[in-house]
C-alpha cells in the first residue's frame, strides 16, 4: 500500500496539470517571460513529487526514466493545449517545463542524499540534544 500512496501526489499533480491545461486562454495576460516562471514552478513540483514518490518507496526506478517521464509529460501537456481553444503548442513553455522538472529532481536527490549521508531521514529535524 506504501508503494501506491508514495506515487499518490505524482498522479495528484498530473491531474492538477491536466486542469490547468483546460483552462481556455489561461496566462494570456502575463508579462513576457513570466509565463515560463510558472511553468518551470509548476513543473518544479512535478518533478519533487517524482523525486518524493522513488524515496517514499524505495523504488529502483532510475532518475533518469522519471526525469523523462516528466519532460515527457510536459510535451503531452503542450500538445493537449492545443486542442483547447484560446490555448496554443509552445516549445518555450515546454522547455520551461523540463528545466522545472529537473531542478525539482536534481534539488530533492540532492537534500536526501546530504540526510542520508547525515544518518537523518528527510523527514528528521535538525534539532541536538545534549550539553552545551
Amino acid at each position: 500500500m506504501v508503494r501506491v500512496l508514495g506515487w499518490g501526489p505524482v498522479a495528484l499533480w498530473a491531474a492538477v496539470l491536466f486542469l490547468l491545461s483546460e483552462l481556455q486562454g489561461a496566462g494570456g495576460g502575463l508579462l513576457a517571460g513570466v509565463d515560463k516562471l510558472v511553468h518551470g514552478g509548476l513543473y518544479f513540483v512535478l518533478g519533487l513529487c517524482f523525486a518524493w514518490g522513488k524515496e517514499k518507496t524505495g523504488s529502483s526506478v532510475p532518475a533518469v526514466l522519471l526525469l523523462f517521464m516528466g519532460v515527457g509529460y510536459g510535451a503531452l501537456d503542450e500538445w493537449h493545449q492545443s486542442f483547447v481553444p484560446g490555448r496554443d503548442v509552445s516549445v518555450g513553455d515546454w522547455v520551461a517545463d523540463s528545466a522545472g522538472v529537473i531542478i525539482g529532481l536534481v534539488l530533492f536527490s540532492s537534500f536526501s542524499s546530504r540526510l542520508r549521508g547525515n544518518g537523518r531521514s528527510p523527514g528528521e529535524g535538525t534539532t541536538t540534544t545534549g550539553s552545551a
